[in-house]
């Protein structure tokens, strides 16, 4: 098969399209993900020990601040797919002037971001959830918002290495970041030695000062590898914006389905908080649960993004479709295998997450309750988890093509008409439960894996090609 020069032809290197190629690539970006939700849980973990309200307020808040930063995250993230097409292509000057593209992209929306302070409280207020719980969300928000330059601009470095498949240095950036959040997330939130005791505010900000440690990081290795491989790294800093435009055409798609289903899942939060703090507390444990389920789903997704853009710029469809179909194994594998877990040890899984609070004290979460309820919110994780790991492997092989605004539309359809209404109807019912509402979340993710599915077996995706200067539309 003739393939263009970026296709690697290295006797060491993986077959196009093999299962190993796929794990060298995604094995560490599916660490690299799974840090990014142990650095998630350790703020629920240290925070158990602080009080209930803390528990119960860190989730909603971190949920709402992904929904305000995920557009352009989304959107950032998209240089992955840029820089794998103009790698596989060899284009290397167009590689590097994506990775620019995304950092001015950065800086300027971080700094945009910055508005939303003085709008957390009037906009938490409106959740109905007691006004000790708003206060300290808009704490833990507030802290989280003024670090977003930092966060985009590590989001935006990281590209460099994913999207060239070096996915074992962003690994080794991360799990340095999450060693450095626990240790000073403990530091700040009990106030030990000289550090103040801050709280709830102290998890945000070790959060913060681990993102601005990742993005030095970044660019030292940043440099020195393109002056090792001789890539024109200042040379292509200029803001190119025919290049922008072409960016910001597939990317800002991307950017929306991650806040259509962000925004969604932050309503359905919201929504379950009008019950009661309990069943609020114990949604947010179900969900850090389910974090370190999916989010290394996202770092295999990055992987299928790259490997699939990678091999379509390089003119190698079969390599792309065998990628996707070893991802469909890996996945289902993965999540079967956890879903098992969740279901017949659900105590286990949920005990690390109580390691600071003692049930005899009367202060902190109350154990029994909050764990007996969580356990039997996993059994729903435990039914969804398979079809989440296909909605992952499809859209992230549809957008590595470059197909960004089908997996954008079903994600809004099917988020907001059937688990965010259905869920809004329910907690106005004579007796709301927790279980139903938890039932349309469960309908919604299993629905969107089987459309993802359905869309990636028509095959339009195999016409897009971002490397080439002329790109085709594909219709929706």
């Amino acid at each position: 098969m003739t393939m263009a020069s970026g296709e690697s032809h290295s006797e060491s290197a993986p077959e196009a399209g093999s299962m190993s190629e796929l794990f060298r690539v995604a094995v560490p970006l599916m660490l690299s993900a799974g840090s990014q939700s142990l650095m998630n849980a350790a703020d629920r973990i240290v925070l158990a020990g602080c009080s209930e309200a803390a528990l119960a307020a860190v989730t909603p808040a971190s949920m709402l601040h992904w929904t305000v930063v995920c557009i352009p995250m989304g959107t950032i993230l998209y240089a992955n797919t840029f820089i794998s097409q103009y790698d596989g292509a060899a284009k290397k000057e167009r590689m590097m002037a994506s990775l620019w593209q995304a950092i001015w992209l950065s800086l300027v929306t971080g700094i945009l971001l910055l508005g939303c302070l003085p709008l957390s409280r009037p906009l938490l207020s409106l959740t109905g959830h007691s006004p000790e719980i708003v206060e300290l969300e808009a704490q833990y928000f507030n802290t989280l918002c003024a670090g977003s330059p930092m966060l985009l601009l590590s989001t935006a470095l990281s590209c460099f290495f994913n999207g060239r498949r070096r996915t074992s240095v962003v690994m080794c950036i991360s799990f340095a970041g999450v060693f450095f959040n626990f240790g000073v997330d403990y530091l700040l939130v009990y106030g030990i030695g000289p550090f103040p005791e801050l709280g709830i505010r102290g998890a945000a900000l070790a959060t913060v000062l681990a993102r601005c440690g990742e993005v030095f990081v970044y660019a030292l290795l940043m440099l020195r590898e393109a002056k090792r491989e001789q890539l024109p790294l200042m040379a292509s800093r200029r803001l190119d914006f025919d290049l922008l435009r072409k960016f910001l055409r597939f990317g800002v798609p991307s950017g929306l389905h991650y806040f259509v289903d962000n925004s969604g899942f932050t309503v359905f939060l919201l929504i379950i908080g009008n019950l009661s703090s309990s069943d609020l507390a114990a949604t947010n444990l179900a969900f850090s649960v389910n974090g370190l389920i999916f989010i290394p789903l996202l770092g295999f997704g990055t992987a299928i993004q790259t490997l699939v853009g990678h091999h379509i710029g390089a003119e190698n469809i079969p390599a792309a479709k065998r990628t996707t179909n070893n991802a469909v194994l890996l996945g289902v594998l993965w999540t079967g295998i956890t879903a098992l877990m969740l279901i017949f040890f659900p105590e286990t899984c949920l005990r690390p997450f109580f390691l600071f609070a003692d049930p005899d004290s009367g202060q902190g979460a109350d154990v029994k309750t909050l764990a007996r309820l969580a356990a039997t919110l996993l059994q729903f994780v435990a039914v969804y988890s398979v079809f989440d790991a296909l909605a992952v492997v499809f859209s992230s092989a549809l957008r590595g093509a470059g197909d960004t605004v089908y997996p954008m539309l079903i994600t809004l359809l099917s988020s907001w008409l059937v688990m965010v209404l259905p869920a809004a109807l329910i907690i106005r019912s004579d007796n709301p439960t927790i279980f139903a509402i938890w039932m349309t979340a469960t309908i919604h993710i299993s629905l969107t894996g089987f459309c993802m599915w359905m869309r990636y077996l028509t095959g339009r995706w195999q016409r897009l090609r971002l490397a080439s200067d002329a790109v085709e539309q594909l219709p929706v």
